[in-house]
């Protein structure tokens, strides 16, 4: 009988931010969709256990958000099937009166299939469906999706192995990475019938990653189509037509469960009887014990949550089956291997038996808490009690020893009176002989141990006997001040005693004596740090998730790209102002290999334009330094350098430069498919997120305050910290605790030379010793260092080129939708021309969305206003446009500092104008007089941005050999002399500058100084 009462409404969120309610269920059209957005937004919460992200679907072209892990899998199959034209997550609300209460629902995606109806999935873990909650709301929403004609799926964990491959699989899915004559030729070969390895290698004249990858590109596109459901080999073959998967949907609900089923339950006492009974009568070998489950027709099964039942066992090609009925009725058959080995499946035992949750110990761990004295005290009473039992010591007579049997143990003789015999011979009673007889019985020599399998039960480790209440009181009290200022065992020790009388009454807990408690508290601080640690070592110790540990394992180079921005413990100086900064690093890591593809050094904070750098060098890599050692160059898979955006990528015909003719880069090109990131500013921006749609790039972001998400790169900070970092002059430790008296006395290096140590180290010694978090599962003990990782993986996976587009930078710059005047473009009261525009000036463009409107896009680098970039419509080329200003300029200014030029000559000048404002603003930065914070910072940015970048060159792995480092200490001691015989001569000071964030705000621009910031005086001139 239908439980929904009443019409059912739908409800949309349009991409506008507009809400189309109460829609009509069964009469609203599919191309409603079209125009939508997910109907929730995504909250992330500290402590959440779920990862939510955004998935790039080849088949939407665009950016697909999930919630869950298990989300992801779902759109990995609709990404798969080539009947679905389309996938909408979170689509819509349905709202309808169910059991006389009004409900709502969002399911998780619609798809959309060219050969069949509408697909509403909702997605929830296959141990969840039974719960009354769950399977009620479930229930209902298919009722209302079945009553339109559409269908309905409940998607659950997938089959491993088939998941596997398709995750690897998904890593082709972007064509455009291919080359089309390449696959046009593999698609003319007959490869039907052939082995996956013997395509691999049917193409001798290309290279063989190329060929592979290729060949694994079809088999997504199901051009080729082999065997999913077990793990890829070179033996699989490869057929023709469509590809079946079994994935993991449902149309019908099982039936709700209010508890889990277990007929076979019994209270402890009638357990513990039972089980005596059982296990004394096993005496002989090979008797069936109560361990023993029998299997057969009338047997329960607890499958897949739903109690089955055994109608049928047959006998089959592929092995025994069994025919099975479910609640409803329905029979389905299986695997009588499945049913044994599986965890879907589970014998439901009809009566009692022994059980692995008993509380005993095995025989093994109960033998190693013994000594030697005691393990030979058990070995005599086993052989006193086999004399009695067989009379023989050994318990066989085929193990006689001289004499045996004795008469008084013969088999002849009555029990009762070898028991007494025994008793005389040992001094002990008749009743503790047969206390031994019994026990041996039961559980052989182990229960011949004092304390028998029990023993040591009621202990609680290092706590002793200690009261279970005053233990939990004390863990209570402990985790209380995980977020404020670390207590001493002494306060801990004297609060307990208080609330333990508030909570169970004065008296009714003992407390122990003071060095017992200190003694409980130094095992309590291994459960819950606490007492030695820093607080905020402590605070991540106690957000460790409670069970095991869970890892995202790729399979290929370039699934995941982790990225991350740290603080560096190293001085860096400005050229320009001569003053202390902080600098911070951004690194990309591939996370298969450990390869370190982009590295970027950034004064004070990073922005996204930095991130986007970073990404960018992943891509394209740097140039290796001109002296570096064959090893650490990696080889050019012609892709052009670039320096972050030159200007000669946009003429192809201009020659290369010196460093890009040597055919050598500082770190692998690949082409990443999923960056992991965290929630900074500069990681989740709109600049970030759109240049990862444009490419085709998945975006995971950690969870918050969860570091461990991305554990290889925080590991790798702490790796150039101890192995290079440490080694450098001017190095002030990891914490103020750490410092040295004046660590900036000592030598110091520039931004751009930081940043040019810290390549060099990566690629000549970092990419090259071997690493204890790369192994390979078939080959233990195997060391393996990134640069070895990385060839494994191309050998394994193939390698994706990296796109040859020169223009390929401009997809990493900020958008920026202006219209087109007859006089160019106005960004930030700075105007740009060019002879790009020609032909679209004044009109409107074709454009459509809220940020269009009928704008045209630019692209735009905030480090560089000198110059924009526009792509014509009619020629897909890119146009630079130029600043009205920029020939007065010999260097890139930034969009920030162009703000404070403007600031600074007004309070100069009456009507300034832009010209005005930039030499007012050189002026000011070339005598280093800048006075305020964002001054200074800008200053610090312009300062890197006009350093030139010269790439040392190193043979050594020692980091105070490498030949940059040597030759700026050696500058240095020559300075240091000249600096001792001028006694006038200036101390540079230390800048600790502003808090890591992304560009500033106009109001932080604009702002007042304030005279009380702790650093309001850090930048005075000395």
């Amino acid at each position: 009988m239908s439980r929904v009462v009443g019409e059912v409404s739908m409800s949309l969120r349009r991409t506008d931010g507009k809400i189309d309610e109460d829609l009509v269920w069964s009469t609203t059209g599919i191309d409603v969709f079209e125009p939508s957005i997910p109907w929730r937004t995504f909250r992330w919460r500290e402590g959440q256990k779920h990862y939510s992200g955004l998935y790039w679907s080849s088949t939407m072209r665009d950016h697909v958000v999930y919630e869950s892990r298990l989300e992801l899998t779902r759109l990995l199959y609709a990404d798969f099937d080539q009947d679905v034209t389309a996938v909408f997550a979170q689509p819509f609300l349905l709202s309808t009166t169910v059991d006389g209460r009004r409900r709502r629902h969002v399911p998780d995606f619609l798809v959309m299939r060219e050969k069949d109806v509408p697909l509403v999935v909702d997605v929830k873990p296959r141990h969840l469906l039974t719960r009354p909650k769950v399977n009620f709301a479930l229930g209902w929403a298919r009722e209302v999706v079945l009553s339109r004609g559409w269908d309905f799926q409940v998607w659950s964990e997938p089959p491993e192995a088939e998941l596997a491959n398709l995750r690897f699989l998904a890593g082709y899915r972007r064509g455009w990475l291919f080359d089309k004559d390449l696959l046009a030729e593999i698609r003319a070969a007959d490869l039907y019938g052939a082995t996956l390895g013997e395509a691999f290698h049917a193409f001798p004249r290309h290279p063989d990653w190329r060929v592979r990858a290729a060949v694994l590109r079809l088999l997504w596109c199901q051009h080729f189509v082999t065997d999913l459901t077990e793990p890829l080999s070179e033996g699989h073959m490869l057929r023709q037509g469509l590809a079946t998967v079994v994935g993991a949907g449902r149309r019908d609900l099982p039936r709700p469960v209010e508890e889990p089923e277990d007929e076979s339950a019994l209270d402890d006492e009638q357990m513990e009887q039972i089980c005596r009974i059982t296990r004394s009568g096993s005496r002989g070998g090979g008797h069936v014990t109560g361990a023993a489950v029998r299997v057969g027709v009338g047997t329960r099964l607890k499958y897949d949550g739903e109690v089955v039942v055994v109608e049928e066992m047959f006998g089959s090609a592929a092995g025994n089956e069994v025919l099975v009925r479910d609640g409803p009725g329905h029979r389905f058959r299986l695997s009588l291997r499945e049913v044994l080995a599986s965890g879907r499946a589970q014998v439901i035992a009809t009566g009692p038996g022994p059980e692995s949750e008993d509380d005993r110990e095995t025989a093994s761990v109960l033998f190693a808490l013994l000594g030697e004295e005691e393990l030979a005290e058990v070995r005599e009473r086993a052989a006193h009690i086999n004399e009695v039992l067989t009379g023989f010591r050994s318990g066989s007579d085929e193990l006689a020893e001289p004499g045996e049997p004795r008469s008084q143990y013969a088999t002849t003789v009555p029990k009762l009176q070898r028991y007494e015999a025994k008793a005389t011979e040992l001094g002990v009673s008749v009743r503790t002989i047969k206390r031994w007889v019994r026990a041996f019985l039961t559980d052989r020599e182990a229960g011949l141990v004092r304390g028998g399998p029990d023993r040591g039960s009621g202990d609680m480790g290092g706590l002793g006997r200690a009261d279970v209440r005053w233990v939990e009181m004390a863990l209570e009290i402990m985790a209380e001040h995980g977020k404020d200022s670390k207590p001493t065992r002494g306060k801990v020790i004297r609060s307990v005693g208080p609330r333990l009388e508030a909570r169970y009454g004065e008296g009714e807990v003992k407390l122990p004596g003071r060095a017992t408690a200190y003694r409980w508290l130094e095992e309590l601080e291994r459960r819950l740090p606490t007492f030695r640690l820093s607080t905020k070592r402590n605070r991540d110790i106690a957000t460790r998730p409670p069970g095991a540990y869970g890892k995202l394992r790729p399979s290929r180079p370039g699934e995941y790209l982790l990225m991350d921005t740290t603080r560096l413990d190293v001085f860096a100086m400005d050229p320009i102002t001569m003053k202390w900064v902080q600098a911070e690093l951004t690194v990309a890591m591939d996370w298969y290999d450990r390869c370190v593809c982009g590295i970027r050094v950034t004064p004070v904070s990073t922005s996204s334009i930095d991130v986007a750098a970073v990404m960018f060098q992943t891509f394209r890599p740097r140039p290796a330094g001109k002296d570096w050692p064959a090893h650490a160059v990696w080889p050019d898979h012609g892709i052009p350098r670039t320096v972050f955006v030159e200007r000669k990528a946009l003429d192809p015909d201009e020659e290369e430069s010196e460093e890009a003719k040597k055919g050598g880069v500082a770190s692998p090109a690949l082409v990443p498919e999923t960056i992991v990131v965290d929630h900074g500013k500069p990681f989740i921006s709109e600049h970030i997120t759109s240049a990862c749609q444009r490419l085709g790039l998945s975006i995971q972001p950690a969870r918050l305050r969860t570091g461990r998400d991305k554990g290889p790169i925080e590991r790798f900070f702490r790796t150039v910290r101890e192995g290079l970092l440490e080694s450098l002059p001017g190095y002030k430790g990891p914490d103020l605790f750490s410092r040295g008296e004046r660590p900036e006395d000592q030598a110091f290096f520039f931004l751009h030379e930081l940043e040019a140590i810290i390549r060099e180290w990566v690629a000549c010694t970092y990419h090259h010793r071997p690493h204890r978090g790369l192994v390979d599962a078939h080959v233990p003990g195997l060391k393996l260092s990134p640069a070895a990782m990385f060839e494994h993986g191309i050998a394994r996976a193939g390698y994706i080129e990296v796109p040859r587009d020169q223009a390929l930078g401009f997809e990493f710059l900020k958008t920026e939708w202006k219209p087109l005047h007859h006089y160019g473009v106005e960004i930030r009261k700075c105007r740009y021309n060019g002879d790009g525009l020609d032909g679209y000036r004044g009109e409107t463009s074709p454009y459509t969305g809220p940020k269009a409107n009928g704008l045209w896009p630019v692209q735009v680098d905030p480090d560089n206003i000198n110059h924009i970039y526009f792509r014509r419509p009619d020629t897909r080329r890119w146009h630079t446009l130029e600043w009205e200003h920029a020939p007065a300029q010999k260097f890139p200014i930034s969009q920030g500092a162009i703000e404070i030029a403007r600031k600074i000559a007004g309070e100069k000048y009456p009507f300034p104008d832009d010209e005005t404002a930039v030499a007012e603003l050189l002026d000011r930065w070339h005598l280093g007089l800048g006075l305020t914070m964002t001054e200074r910072r800008l200053a610090l940015r312009q300062a890197r941005e006009e350093s030139a970048f010269d790439l040392p060159g190193t043979v050594e792995d020692d980091v105070r050999m490498l030949p940059s480092i040597a030759r700026i200490l050696a500058t240095n001691a020559d300075v240091e002399e000249d600096d001792a015989e001028e006694p006038e001569a200036v101390e540079a000071e230390p800048y600790e500058g502003l808090l890591p964030g992304d560009d500033d705000e106009d109001d932080e621009l604009d702002g007042p100084d304030d005279d009380g910031d702790f650093y309001a005086d850090a930048l005075e001139d000395a």
